[in-house]
């Protein structure tokens, strides 16, 4: 199990086997066979405390291991001391073992980071599970006869002889709506992730969950303004850069990413390293320029990694390190531009949740020009203007056919409740097409999954609403998920400033007048910028890291489709119904509405299941798509 996640911790590992029967046949284990107690391993990315810090981690009674990074440790540190602990290392597993020592679960509240984190009380033979705030860093775990087995990854659980892979259909409607499945299910049948913001307590086979994060949300009084942003990110960076090895930045020339970038050079009074992509004869989808102006004019030794052609045939590469078939396409570039900064760096800081406090994504705003387009017919918009718009080819690079490709999403909902609208904007099948697709359609609607993020933000105005929701899905479910599994894969540990307990503390005192001002989106962060930035990268619109998809299906991987949802092989899955898959590939071909994102859902999830269900090629870190029955 440990050895599945090597890239994890390349550095070092250690174990801790409490009992004699540590390594019994774990499948003939019972709760009453009291000598298989407890089994830890660990391995680790070596950031600070170089020589110290090995884990399982004592103090004589709890065991500790633990994934990430605590900010604040120091701080809580030099309080522990001063309450008359000692310390054998300085690195900020102990510090979390003694807090926890101290308040017991209360500690969590006290830490600021990225963090999974289990401890074993040897004292009471019982367990504790924690996940960040935000869900930076994952946690699966599964039973099997009263045991807990639980891991950084499930490809690790996988290597234990009581869990089975199995794909779970009930959570397949999710896949298809969010492109990820979000907790606590995934889409192994029996194995499950600990939620954002939540610890588990296990003892005598029973297993108690609780959420510690967040309280209900309630409207701030003293609001901040621009300059507030500025300085409470720069400390978070400040805070981010700690580290005894080279820390880098991820730089796509957007402002989130630039706006870091831009503080830690102040900070650092230094160059650093700075990583892009670039994806040659890709239109709009390469923003390469942008982030050489962005490195230019800060001053960062800056490193561009061409996205060729071929990079392709990593896809099957990638699926392994995300066990789970992440359907957003950005996996690719994503996976190269990760592997790309490890040559150079072991830390790297990204701009993840910027959007998703500030205001960032056109959705934000979409609701404030919902009434106007409402005022026209229904039948005129529902059975004339979609079925025109979907004759023109929206496929392709071009600004104009991504226009085409919004308006189609925007206007396809519009008429149902707005938080229903919100979901489906966010959504890629609709819950009609998921219904028609599967062979059994779900009994419930996948965005109730969301509608009780709504009412955590109840009080607040519904464009804080609609953040709100996506802090607590679609930034841990989709964006972290995929930042942590593929810079994890390059022994690469990826810190985001932005997605930080103060950070978001301090974006609740931000007025939605500040983040969004007519179609301006993110506008606090813009005004941020002023003096860091050239006005050209301040006045970009919001692009996001795109992908050419549909020119992959059209070329490069051209090939897939017709070998992964052939009549046959969807037949034999029983999971969907073969003529509307056939459909869907005939459209793609044909040029006109874009269904090259519902054609990918479909070929990860086939690719996936070849490589985890099927069989298990989830050891093999050099898996092609030969190796899943595919010619080229």
């Amino acid at each position: 199990m440990n050895a599945a996640i090597q890239r994890r911790g390349p550095d070092d590992s250690g174990f801790y086997l409490n009992g004699v029967g540590a390594l019994k046949d774990p499948l003939q284990a019972t709760l009453n066979d009291r000598a298989l107690a407890v089994g830890l391993a660990m391995r680790r990315l070596a950031i600070i405390d170089l020589e110290g810090g090995a884990q399982p981690m004592s103090d004589g009674r709890y065991w500790i291991v633990f994934n990430g990074e605590i900010y604040n440790f120091e701080s809580e540190r030099a309080a522990l001391l001063a309450q008359g602990y000692e310390f054998k290392t300085r690195c900020d597993t102990e510090v979390v073992l003694l807090l926890y020592r101290h308040y017991g679960p209360e500690c969590l509240k006290r830490l600021r980071g990225m963090f999974a984190v289990a401890i074993w009380d040897s004292y009471e033979e019982s367990l504790f599970l924690a996940r960040d705030h935000f869900g930076i860093k994952p946690l699966f775990y599964t039973q099997h006869n009263g045991r807990l087995i639980f891991g950084s990854e499930i490809k690790s659980l996988l290597r234990h002889p009581g869990v089975y892979r199995q794909l779970d259909t009930e959570a397949l409607p999710d896949l298809l709506s969010f492109l990820y499945v979000p907790a606590p299910r995934t889409l192994f049948h029996g194995i499950f992730q600990l939620q954002p913001g939540e610890f588990m307590l296990w003892k005598n086979g029973e297993v108690r969950l609780h959420r510690y994060w967040p309280d209900p949300l309630a409207v701030e009084e003293q609001p901040l303004g621009t300059d507030d942003v500025l300085e409470g990110l720069r400390e978070s960076v400040e805070a981010h850069l700690i580290s005894d090895v080279q820390v880098g930045a991820f730089l796509s020339g957007g402002i989130d990413s630039s706006l870091i970038v831009a503080l830690a050079r102040q900070i650092t009074g230094k160059s650093f390293p700075t990583f892009s992509i670039s994806f040659p004869g890709s239109g709009m989808y390469d923003e390469s320029a942008h982030a050489r102006a962005v490195a230019k004019h800060v001053g960062t030794d800056h490193f561009e990694h061409p996205v060729q052609s071929d990079s392709v045939e990593n896809l099957p590469k990638i699926l392994r390190f995300l066990d789970e078939p992440l359907a957003n396409a950005s996996v690719m570039p994503n996976y190269e531009l990760a592997q790309f900064a490890a040559q150079t760096c072991k830390v790297c800081l990204s701009g993840i949740g910027g959007d998703e406090f500030f205001g960032g994504y056109r959705r934000y705003i979409a609701h404030n020009y919902a009434r106007p387009w409402q005022m026209i017919p229904r039948w005129l918009r529902n059975w004339v203007m979609l079925p025109l718009l979907r004759k023109l080819p929206a496929g392709g690079a071009s600004k104009w056919q991504d226009r085409l490709r919004l308006l189609d999403k925007f206007l396809t909902p519009l008429d149902l409740p707005r938080e229903q609208r919100y979901i489906a904007w966010n959504s890629h099948f609709s819950e009609p097409e998921k219904n028609r697709l599967l062979l059994n359609p779900p009994s419930h609607p996948s965005y109730e999954k969301f509608m009780p993020f709504f009412q955590e933000a109840a009080a607040l105005p519904f464009g804080e609403q609609v953040m709100h929701v996506d802090v607590r899905s679609y930034l841990p479910g989709d964006s972290l998920f995929l930042c942590d599994r593929l810079t994890m894969g390059a022994s690469l540990e990826a810190r985001v400033p932005f997605a930080d307990l103060k950070m978001f503390d301090l974006s609740r005192r931000v007025a939605l007048g500040l983040k969004t001002q007519g179609t301006r989106t993110k506008a606090v962060l813009r005004d941020a910028c002023a003096k860091l930035l050239p006005q050209d990268i301040i006045d970009r619109p919001k692009q996001g890291f795109g992908t050419p998809v549909d020119l992959w299906l059209r070329n490069e991987l051209a090939f897939l489709p017709g070998q992964l949802l052939d009549k046959k092989v969807i037949v034999e899955r029983q999971l969907f119904r073969p003529e509307l898959v056939e459909r869907l590939v005939r459209q793609q071909k044909a040029g006109g509405r874009d269904v090259s994102q519902h054609l990918w859902i479909l070929l990860t999830l086939e690719l996936w299941q070849r490589m985890y269900i099927d069989t298990d090629l989830s050891e093999r870190e050099d898996v092609t798509f030969s190796d899943l029955g595919l010619k080229r």
